[in-house]
């Protein structure tokens, strides 16, 4: 029992040392070499120091195969390319993707978040030197713009417990791909396609509803513009654990398929995201009630504004009072001059509120005024950056107002 203090207490200690003080607290003795050998090789960092990124993951490629022990190489837990990038006079070594999935047998965590040197041969050597990880459980290739479908069919066969996928503006998610990834990855909880746009279509998301089923926890399917009722009525047959639904910019999803879904997931729903459905301009009555009523774990909430003009200000206030566990409230598109007094009661009246997020677009009094942060006072008080602040001062325990200005 005392060693088991001792043990926690000295990883907890490592925790807080810095990787360059790591390298000194090796050569300590044989008990600080392994504490400071696995920190340091759990989530190799790469481009400290006076190394560029490049620079240092050609190293850890050369060290992995040649250098590194068995029981050192059995600590990598997460490998994160997302910092290294290829130059004109310097690249990355075609066979990295196999080396780093062969000779790291623990790895959980494979992060390749744009990079050019995620390329078909990198992924045709893996596929032919026939490495698998039955480890890996989270793969981020958001935007992996150097892949085709045929190409992501062959990498997901080498990860087949997958748990988590990414392939967010991803070139090779389609039809195709994903109906593959859905046959072979057995376990797949959280699966993003964003930004898939009409490479992504019904069938893909049939693939996941007939194979995934329960085991189904988070679907982005953000601006995907071919996906349609048909397969979220599927997903609401199917899929009944869902905790997060991001449905964002889809142009052919309706309120009936969203009320479906929602009411086969509203013990477990936690987040919802559906601003800019243009298949949903207006949000109804028993839309909001539904969530209220039913969807008793929903802790993040994001639409757009507009889409609640048609109901009455006293029914939102009474609905957003029953909202029980609702934590963050994300507003898209607030329109020049919206009363903050109407955002004031919403909040007042949604006790569990901690932040609010509201996004609008450039408005015409912001070119009046010559700039982009602020909003021309009006009678009633609009929402506006001076108020915004002078809410937060007057609310210092929360809930946080943030007042963003959308991209155009």
């Amino acid at each position: 029992m005392q060693y088991q203090r001792h043990d926690l207490a000295l990883h907890g200690v490592f925790s807080y040392v810095e990787p360059r003080d790591l390298y000194i607290c090796a050569l300590v003795n044989i008990e600080w070499n392994q504490y400071a050998t696995s920190k340091l090789w759990r989530y190799p960092k790469f481009g400290t120091g006076s190394t560029t990124a490049l620079q240092s993951f050609q190293r850890f490629l050369i060290i992995l195969p040649n250098i590194a022990r068995e029981q050192t190489r059995l600590c990598v837990i997460t490998i994160d390319v997302s910092e290294v990038q290829e130059t004109l006079y310097d690249a990355v070594d075609e066979n990295w993707l196999g080396i780093a999935v062969l000779r790291c047998p623990n790895l959980k965590e494979l992060i390749i978040r744009d990079v050019s040197f995620l390329s078909t041969i990198s992924i045709r050597k893996l596929c032919y030197m026939k490495v698998s990880n039955n480890f890996i459980e989270k793969l981020d290739l958001t935007g992996a713009k150097s892949i085709t479908e045929s190409t992501m069919k062959a990498l997901v066969q080498n990860f087949p417990e997958l748990k988590h996928i990414i392939l967010d503006n991803c070139s090779g998610a389609a039809d195709g791909s994903v109906s593959q990834i859905a046959y072979f990855c057995h376990n797949l909880e959280h699966v993003n396609l964003a930004n898939s746009r009409s490479s992504l279509t019904d069938v893909g998301l049939f693939a996941l509803a007939k194979f995934e089923k329960q085991k189904l926890k988070s679907i982005d399917l953000t601006a995907s513009t071919k996906v349609t009722d048909n397969a979220i009525i599927a997903m609401a047959t199917h899929c009944t654990k869902l905790v997060s639904i991001n449905f964002s910019n889809c142009a052919l999803i309706t309120i009936q398929g969203l009320e479906k879904l929602i009411a086969s997931n509203k013990n477990t729903l936690e987040q919802l995201i559906i601003h800019n459905m243009k298949s949903i301009p207006d949000l109804t009555y028993p839309f909001l009630e539904l969530l209220t009523n039913h969807c008793s774990q929903l802790t993040t909430f994001s639409f757009t504004f507009t889409s609640i003009a048609n109901i009455k200000i006293e029914f939102l206030v009474d609905i957003f009072d029953k909202f029980q566990n609702l934590r963050e409230l994300v507003l898209y598109y607030v329109p020049e001059h919206t009363p903050n007094l109407f955002i004031w009661k919403l909040i007042e009246k949604c006790k569990s509120l901690k932040e609010i997020k509201i996004y609008r677009t450039s408005y015409e009094s912001d070119f009046i005024l010559g700039g982009y942060t602020k909003v021309l006072e009006t009678a009633c008080g609009g929402i506006n950056q001076p108020a915004v602040e002078e809410f937060n001062f007057s609310h210092p325990n929360g809930p946080k107002v943030n007042l963003f200005l959308l991209e155009e």
